[in-house]
C-alpha cells in the first residue's frame, strides 16, 4: 500500500476476542473517524458468554438468533457482539448500552445515534465490521484465493469496459483484479444501503496500479469526481481481501451537507437500479434485503 493511502485508510485490525485489543481500534477511529475489525467466530461463539449477559448482548436480536440453529447460529451472534463492541468503541461506551436496529436492506444501525455507521461482512468463520464516525461505510471481505475469472460471473458483475479491461490483463492476474473489483462494488452498494438493488454491471471501478485505492467510474467508463468517497482494497492476514467504501460527509460542501448516502453517479445509472421490481428476501445472515426480480443469482 502506497504511504499517501495508508495515511487515509485504516488497517484491519484484528480482536481475537471481546477483551480486545481495543486501543488500535480507538485510535483509528480518532485519527480518521474510520475503523475495520476483523476476527474469528470461535472467541465469540454464544457459548462462551453466560446466558443473562448474552441476552443483554443480543437485545431485539435474540429471537432472530434462537431461530437458527449450529454454526449459522453461531455466526449470526458472533456478528452482533463483534458490530456492537465496535459501535461501543465508536461511542465511548459498553457494548450493553448498544442497540442495533436495521433498515430496509438488512444494514445495520445503532438505534437513536445515527452518527454512527457500520458494516458487517463474513465468509467462513472470519467476520469483518466497519464502523465510521464521518459519514456512511460499506465493507465486504472475500477470500484472496478464491478462483473468479472465467466461472460466469463477469456478464453479471463487470461493466462491458471492466470486461474489455480484465481480457487484455495477463491470465494470472485476472483473477485478483476481478476480486478487487467485486469487493468494491459490494461495499460501495452497501455502503449505499442498496444492496443488490443497483446493478454491478452499472457503474464501475478503475483499481489503482500502486496501491489498493480505485476510483469510481460510470456505466460509460467515465470517473467521477466526488472528493467525498474513498474506495479502498486492503490485504487481511495474507489470506483475504477486503473491500472498503466511505463517504466522509466532512468534504461535503458547506451548505451540501448530508447525513445519507449520497450517490455521485448519473441518474440514468440510478434509475435503471429504481425501476427495478423489489420483493422482500433474506440474506445468509438473516436481515431484510432489498432483491430485485430478474437479477441473476450470486455465487457464494
Amino acid at each position: 500500500m502506497s504511504p499517501a493511502l495508508e495515511a487515509r485508510s485504516p488497517v484491519p485490525r484484528h480482536v481475537p476476542g471481546p477483551r480486545g485489543p481495543w486501543a488500535p481500534v480507538a485510535r483509528d477511529l480518532e485519527r480518521r473517524g474510520t475503523a475495520v475489525v476483523w476476527s474469528r467466530v470461535a472467541p465469540w461463539h454464544p457459548d462462551l458468554t453466560a446466558p443473562a449477559r448474552l441476552r443483554a448482548l443480543l437485545g431485539d436480536d435474540r429471537a432472530r438468533y434462537e431461530a437458527r440453529q449450529g454454526a449459522d447460529a453461531e455466526r449470526f451472534a458472533a456478528g452482533r457482539l463483534l458490530l456492537k463492541y465496535a459501535a461501543a468503541r465508536a461511542l465511548r461506551t459498553e457494548p450493553d448500552g448498544i442497540e442495533l436496529a436495521y433498515g430496509l436492506t438488512g444494514r445495520p444501525l445503532v438505534r437513536g445515534r445515527p452518527g454512527v455507521t457500520l458494516s458487517l461482512s463474513h465468509t467462513g468463520d472470519l467476520l469483518c465490521v466497519a464502523v465510521t464516525v464521518v459519514g456512511c461505510v460499506g465493507v465486504d471481505v472475500e477470500d484472496a484465493g478464491r478462483r473468479l475469472y472465467d466461472t460466469g460471473l463477469e456478464p453479471r458483475m463487470c461493466a462491458p469496459y471492466e470486461r474489455a479491461a480484465l481480457a487484455r490483463l495477463p491470465v494470472g492476474e485476472r483473477d485478483a483484479r476481478l476480486l478487487r473489483l467485486w469487493v468494491l462494488k459490494e461495499a460501495y452498494t452497501k455502503a449505499l444501503a442498496q444492496g443488490r438493488l443497483l446493478p454491478f454491471t452499472t457503474f464501475g471501478f478503475r483499481p489503482d496500479g500502486a496501491g489498493g485505492g480505485a476510483a469510481l467510474l460510470r456505466d460509460d467508463g467515465t470517473a467521477v469526481a466526488d472528493p467525498a468517497w474513498r474506495f479502498t482494497t486492503l490485504p487481511l492476514a495474507g489470506t483475504h481481501l477486503v473491500g472498503l467504501a466511505v463517504r466522509d460527509t466532512r468534504q461535503v460542501r458547506e451548505g451540501q451537507r448530508d447525513v445519507e448516502c449520497s450517490d455521485p453517479l448519473d441518474r440514468s445509472s440510478r434509475k435503471t437500479a429504481e425501476n427495478l421490481l423489489v420483493s422482500d428476501s433474506k440474506d445468509s445472515s438473516g436481515s431484510t434485503e432489498l432483491v430485485g426480480k430478474g437479477l441473476p443469482p450470486w455465487p457464494g
